[in-house]
């Protein structure tokens, strides 16, 4: 199925119907739109001239089809219907990341197609081609994408239900947190994730933590890496803030590492 055929824009739509319709309204509206008498003549006349010229006319066709605009239902299937050999080109392009690509680019492009801000941006075709890419690759997961939207999510690594990293855990599934983690540190040390250092290092910082109640909050160090819990670890274990948040962040470092890419074990 083609992005085509995902919005119902096949040549005989009967979307495309309605805009040609629609067409001699739309153009007492906005007299641009008089360079062209149908959907079909526009696309032709779109091919013949600068980009800026068809941004003019593709502009009076966003505000018609923005819901804070013209609401209008055939408009934004005329605008879609004139953008399609780009968007045909792009969803090629991202073939690999989905095998329904068609059906998440036309999803993607009609959101472009129904929120354009006209009010404020001019540049019709690139903005809504850029913007539907970018929706498309937030949409299939793709790194790039997340980094800018989602760092949090970019940097975790889901482990499958099934995974040995579960297996290697407590078999209690109500066992406490703290039980927990102590077996997971126990497994780290066992498996050279980290020293028997590093995991005196690190209780001490949750025995710390868990009891001043430390919280997240603003845009400074908080967690394991608050300041002044930081500085009462050091002081406590007779080493520089500096060394102490170095081992920490190497140490977590390890341990996301070897849940994330499935350390063997031994």
């Amino acid at each position: 199925m083609s992005v085509e055929d995902c919005l119902g824009l096949s040549p005989n739509s009967e979307l495309l119907a309605q805009a040609d319709q629609a067409w001699p309204g739309w153009c007492e509206q906005h007299s641009r739109l008089s360079a062209a008498t149908d959907t079909t003549t526009m696309r032709s006349w779109l091919r013949q001239h600068t980009t800026e010229e068809c941004d003019q006319l593709l502009l009076c066709l966003a505000e018609l089809a923005a819901t804070d605009g013209g609401n209008d239902v055939a408009a934004a299937a005329a605008l879609a219907w004139a953008l399609m050999p780009g968007v045909c080109s792009l969803a090629n392009r991202l073939g690999t990341l989905s095998p329904e690509i068609d059906q998440v680019v036309a999803g993607q492009l009609w959101l472009e197609v129904r929120t354009f801000p006209w009010r404020r941006l001019t540049k019709v075709s690139a903005n809504i081609l850029l913007n539907t890419r970018a929706g498309v690759l937030r949409e299939c997961g793709a790194h790039s994408q997340l980094e800018r939207t989602d760092p949090t999510w970019s940097r975790t690594s889901p482990v499958d239900p099934s995974h040995w990293f579960w297996m290697e855990g407590p078999a209690d599934p109500n066992a406490a947190a703290a039980e927990e983690l102590l077996q997971l540190l126990e497994w780290a040390c066992d498996h050279d994730v980290i020293t028997p250092a590093d995991r005196s290092l690190l209780l001490c910082l949750v025995e710390a933590a868990d009891r001043t109640a430390i919280n997240r909050t603003g845009r400074s160090g908080a967690g394991l890496m608050a300041n002044g819990l930081n500085q009462e670890v050091a002081t406590q274990l007779g080493i520089s803030v500096r060394t102490l948040r170095r081992r920490t962040r190497r140490s977590i470092d390890a341990l996301t590492d070897a849940c994330g890419h499935g350390k063997a074990t031994a």
